[in-house]
């Protein structure tokens, strides 16, 4: 793994964490006072709101760790899971639509 790589990586993933919770605090605040929704959907809304940043930072703490550890380059695969964790936030948006 290569320390640029991973260094630029990891930048791309703190300015993807901001952008997510942006995502996450307009879509979740349109949807909430757009209607009335169930609590378990309000809950699902506002459980985004940290959670879309938070899988950011996780997986860029765990290419860092494996970085320091000697991964291959296999280990930048971690970066999609945020990815992965906003198309399954998008399709559930698309579903309460």
């Amino acid at each position: 793994m290569s320390f640029g790589w991973t260094l630029t990586g990891t930048i791309f993933e703190l300015v993807l964490a901001y952008l997510l919770f942006m995502l996450a605090a307009f879509a979740g605040g349109g949807f909430a006072s757009g209607g009335s929704l169930s609590k378990r959907q309000l809950g699902i809304l506002d459980l985004a709101l940290f959670l879309l940043p938070g899988l950011c930072l996780f997986s860029a703490c765990v290419v860092i760790v494996l970085h320091w550890f000697g991964g291959s380059t296999a280990s930048y695969a971690w970066y999609a899971l945020p990815l992965l964790a906003t198309a399954i936030y998008m399709a559930y948006l698309k579903s309460m639509s």
